[in-house]
């Protein structure tokens, strides 16, 4: 009965991953999302019914538009797949606490939208980043305790330190990454979010070079921080978790 209620807790969180895809594509170039229906980004087909189950029809198409046959992005059933594993993890460690649960689903959508933003358009929508401010402050609220002072310390010692390197470095971390550690770094506080800053900056940097050497991009070239920022981030809570246990 485990594996079935895994199961099916899994593929619930691919259906809302599939949705937060759809958001993160569509909001950040202002494309209706409520009215436009899904369709293939290369032929613009309108998808059927069939072809919007969470990753169960990116395998039966192989990865393919039905229609037109063009290669589907790995990103859709990739945040499908985070969105399921995401699920499962917040059931087993917060089944007993319903608000708590909630709450973190919240941010950890918020995690994934701006991932997927940052990802294909080098941008984090300020809304996105207001929801997540909201999210974690609504949070640090419902904790047996929260120091606030300190929590509003460490965010203004992150932001200060990564507000001064963007203007000493225009060309290293932006403005939307600097927002979205000073907010993380409320949720966590200041060494967390150091560590977040290291894992992020090391898993980018891998990334990078793997695309340099197997892909010949160029050096120049801008990489989005935010999907890394967001992977850091709940890597490090689900770590601390592990370690409080």
């Amino acid at each position: 009965m485990t594996i079935v209620a895994y199961t099916c807790i899994f593929y619930f969180g691919a259906i809302f991953g599939s949705f937060f895809s759809v958001l993160g594509t569509r909001i950040p170039v202002k494309e209706n999302f409520t009215t436009t229906r899904s369709h293939c980004t290369h032929c613009q087909h309108t998808l059927q019914t069939k072809d919007l189950f969470p990753i169960v029809s990116y395998v039966c198409h192989r990865g393919k538009c039905a229609y037109c046959a063009a290669k589907i992005d790995v990103l859709y059933p990739t945040s499908e797949i985070i969105s399921g594993c995401l699920a499962c993890l917040l059931y087993y460690f917060y089944a007993t606490d319903l608000l708590q649960l909630v709450a973190l689903a919240f941010l950890f959508s918020l995690l994934l939208i701006i991932a997927i933003a940052d990802y294909l358009y080098l941008l984090i929508p300020d809304r996105f980043q207001l929801l997540l401010l909201i999210g974690v402050v609504f949070r640090q609220m419902t904790l047996p305790f929260t120091d606030w002072p300190t929590a509003f310390i460490s965010s203004l010692a992150i932001f200060s330190l990564l507000f001064f390197t963007s203007l000493a470095l225009p060309d290293g971390i932006g403005g939307g990454d600097v927002k979205l550690l000073s907010i993380l770094s409320l949720a966590f506080g200041l060494e967390p979010t150091l560590f977040i800053i290291l894992l992020a900056s090391f898993s980018a940097g891998f990334y990078f070079l793997h695309s340099y050497l197997t892909k010949n991009c160029s050096l120049r070239r801008r990489l989005p921080f935010g999907p890394f920022l967001a992977a850091s981030a709940v890597v490090v809570h689900f770590a601390q978790m592990l370690s409080a246990r």
